[in-house]
């Protein structure tokens, strides 16, 4: 079995590599093809490297000289802190079994990895405050949807999730077949966000035997004795620390070794300052004593049935009292000398009973990972009827179609606005006659296997032959034509514009002027109240329809009316969400109170510069106009960051659908420039996409009005919405505010591509 392992491997850090070697070596023994996913955050690589890199000159090759002298210059001033970064460099990219390097998310997206597979942990790689954020990567967020998902000993860093996380927490811990944790506590707080069974397991280092490490163990040159003391923070001092191992050396009359270069004991032998992981475990290997705020350390303390005194983490303790307690060691968490026992007799150890409860312990682990690796993915179990919103309460489970209020036969169900102004369905018992109807329609995992029709998906590079209307469209101008076609008939039109307040709603058109006001991008969650029973009268009355907005809509309206009508085509947008109406009901307030005067219309993609580089085109009823940068504007920037959308966005099932929902689907052909240059153009480039033989037949009917080239459903979303947007803290940081700080102010603090321009 090929397994892939996603931990913090890069840190120079004893603990995080050796526990990531643990595990890397605890699967090989089980006859598993194991690689480390060489994740590299810069953040972290930022933190261990010698110097910063100079870019003096132009030249790369005279840059590389500069780097050359700067990295001498450090050999020859900290020689010490050069020997212990190769060391680290060594074993990462030698001792464990790493991939290429990556060093954002977004690589890790696109690389094609083909293990059967991926295991996260261990370590704290879901402590936000590590990470910068809960980081989508350490939740398994990438790679082929086949792969098995399992996580191992992950940690929390801490004995709560805030608020803030909850929902990362809950969108991400779906993706994982099976989950394990490193302490309690964590499991307690998980518990709360999933329905997922959560397991308890030990820190990898310990799935090993000792014999494992001194394979692997340097041990040092010194012959005397000595008390080991390993400060795990990189630049805090740890006072209780260096009491109690001023203490334990006075009472053991022995000198001290120690990591820390800015700090001299009393009684000290030498530093350790310039080894690496195996010189780590040799001077634990080798000490009489050992005195530690670290868990790893106090790992191989119990490891290698060493005399020790664990000073509790300043922020996570807890993960060092679960082992200790477990093992019948608490006694030896101790913070501060005087707390010590008078005689240190009496934290003695029987490590032949801390054995038996390791062995113990290592088998509940082993167990887990048998399970885990030789079980059935979970993650594509049908849906049951408690899955749905109305029972779960899942904000990922609701994509606000207001189908199941449509269908309600004594309008049981009402759509009630949340604190970030998206609609859920809430249904008043006392009405409700369980007919059940509701969940019926529900589209939530309906159409996540919708596979394509047999010799469909065609897809074609496509913009008007005529340029008025080329130019005047937010890309290519696929809508116009379709629209007018269905005029011509007699037909009537959905989709989505603004009314009277700036709310952005669906409607019905039979005109010229009302199809119009459906044209251009509108990046707001549209409200499509009682739109789905009018459309069906029509239909019913033999009026042909044309239904055009997002894939859930259609997937709802389709739901609702329970069968195929003959007279009706949609067509689907290829969607990057939908953000929040109330922000952007905040935003449109914003602007009427600063310009003095109500907003009349709102162009998202004004095409004054060229498709690549809209603008934002905001109207006045005083006849004034605001023009700014789309990438720049402060709504539209926190849309594009993914900041500002609706849940289940980040989870969304119709996300790059080959097969999709609608019969045509439409959107912007981004990457024209490299799949079909000939058909670069500045006025826009759509992707027309049939999805079957109706959209087919709609398609004949209009296709001659336009400019086409044939491309693949490959080409076409190679640079488009192939996969649910990555939820990060930044969006519910900022949606928790809505309603304490000024919009725009809340927006721009959020913006930035905006505070780098500000900085120039």
């Amino acid at each position: 079995m090929k397994i892939g392992i996603i931990t913090f491997n890069s840190a120079h850090n004893h603990g995080a590599v050796l526990q990531a070697w643990a595990l890397q070596e605890y699967l090989k023994g089980e006859g598993h093809d194991v690689s480390i996913i060489n994740y590299r955050l810069p953040a972290t690589d930022n933190l261990y490297r010698l110097y910063v890199p100079r870019k003096t000159f132009k030249s790369y090759k005279l840059n590389k000289v500069v780097h050359m002298l700067q990295y001498l210059k450090k050999f020859k001033t900290e020689p010490d802190k050069v020997k212990r970064f190769r060391k680290f460099e060594h074993f990462i990219n030698n001792t464990l079994n790493t991939t290429k390097a990556y060093s954002v998310f977004g690589e890790l997206n696109k690389a094609n990895f083909d293990f059967d597979v991926m295991i996260a942990g261990s370590d704290q790689i879901w402590n936000g405050s590590l990470t910068k954020g809960i980081n989508p990567a350490y939740f398994l967020a990438f790679g082929k949807e086949k792969i098995k998902r399992i996580s191992y000993a992950a940690s929390i860093g801490k004995d709560f999730i805030p608020e803030v996380e909850h929902t990362l927490f809950s969108r991400y811990l779906r993706l994982f077949d099976y989950i394990s944790v490193r302490e309690e506590k964590a499991k307690e707080a998980i518990e709360k966000l999933t329905k997922k069974e959560i397991s308890v397991v030990l820190d990898p280092t310990l799935l090993l035997d000792r014999e494992r490490y001194d394979q692997l163990k340097n041990d040092p040159k010194t012959k005397a004795k000595y008390i080991y003391v390993h400060n795990v923070h990189i630049t805090k001092v740890d006072k209780r620390l260096n009491a109690m191992a001023e203490e334990i050396s006075q009472r053991l009359g022995l000198p001290i070794v120690h990591n820390r270069s800015d700090y001299n004991f009393t009684n000290e032998l030498h530093k350790f300052t310039s080894g690496g992981p195996k010189e780590f475990l040799g001077y634990i290997a080798n000490a009489e004593y050992v005195v530690t705020n670290s868990f790893h350390a106090t790992v191989f303390s119990i490891m290698y049935q060493k005399n020790f005194i664990t000073i509790p983490h300043f922020q996570n303790p807890e993960r060092m009292r679960h082992l200790l307690d477990t093992l019948g060691t608490g006694n030896h968490l101790i913070e501060f000398t005087k707390d010590l026992p008078n005689d240190l007799d009496e934290l003695s150890i029987d490590y032949n009973q801390v054995e038996k409860l390791k062995v113990e312990l290592r088998k509940t682990s082993i167990d887990y990972l048998s399970r885990s690796l030789a079980g059935e993915k979970t993650t594509n179990e049908p849906v049951k009827d408690e899955d749905k919103y109305f029972d779960s309460k899942d904000v990922y489970s609701c994509y606000g179609c207001k189908a199941c209020k449509d269908i309600c036969p004594v309008s049981a169900i009402t759509m009630v606005s949340d604190k970030e102004g998206f609609w859920y369905p809430k249904i008043d018992e006392d009405k409700c006659i369980h007919c059940n109807l509701c969940r019926k329609v529900c589209i939530y995992r309906k159409f996540e296997k919708e596979e394509p029709v047999e010799n469909y998906p065609v897809v074609y590079a496509s913009y008007h032959k005529t340029e008025d209307i080329h130019t005047e469209s937010t890309s290519g101008g696929m809508f116009i034509p379709m629209y007018r076609y269905i005029l011509s008939i007699g037909g009537k039109v959905v989709g989505v514009r603004y009314d009277e307040n700036m709310r952005v709603i669906y409607d019905i058109a039979d005109t010229e002027e009302g199809c119009r006001a459906f044209c251009g991008s509108k990046y707001v969650a549209p409200d499509s109240e009682n739109v789905k029973p009018r459309v069906k009268k029509l239909l019913e009355a033999g009026t042909v329809v044309l239904f055009t907005g997002n894939p859930c809509q259609i997937a709802g309206l389709k739901t609702y009316l329970g069968k195929d009508y003959t007279n009706l085509y949609t067509v689907d947008i290829i969607c990057h969400g939908v953000p929040s109406p109330k922000v952007f009901e905040k935003y449109i307030n914003y602007l009427e109170n600063r310009y003095h005067s109500k907003v009349i219309d709102f162009q998202f993609r004004n095409k004054i510069r060229g498709w690549s580089k809209p603008y934002i085109l905001v109207k006045f009823e005083s006849g004034e106009v605001l023009l700014e940068p789309a990438a720049s504007n402060n709504f539209n920037r926190a849309f594009l960051s993914n900041n500002i959308q609706r849940p289940c966005c980040y989870t969304c099932e119709f996300a790059g659908l080959k097969g999709s929902v609608g019969d045509i689907t439409i959107g912007d052909y981004w990457g024209i420039e490299n799949e079909h240059p000939e058909m670069m153009d500045q006025r826009g480039v759509s992707i027309i996409k049939l999805n079957n033989s109706k959209g087919s037949e709609f398609f004949e009917h209009f296709k001659e009005q336009l400019v086409l080239k044939e491309s693949t459903y490959e080409k076409a979303y190679n640079a488009n919405h192939k996969k649910p947007m990555n939820l990060v803290l930044k969006r519910n940081q900022l949606m928790s505010q809505i309603d304490d700080v000024e919009i725009d102010s809340l927006l721009q603090s959020y913006n930035h591509l905006k505070k780098k321009k500000k900085k120039k």
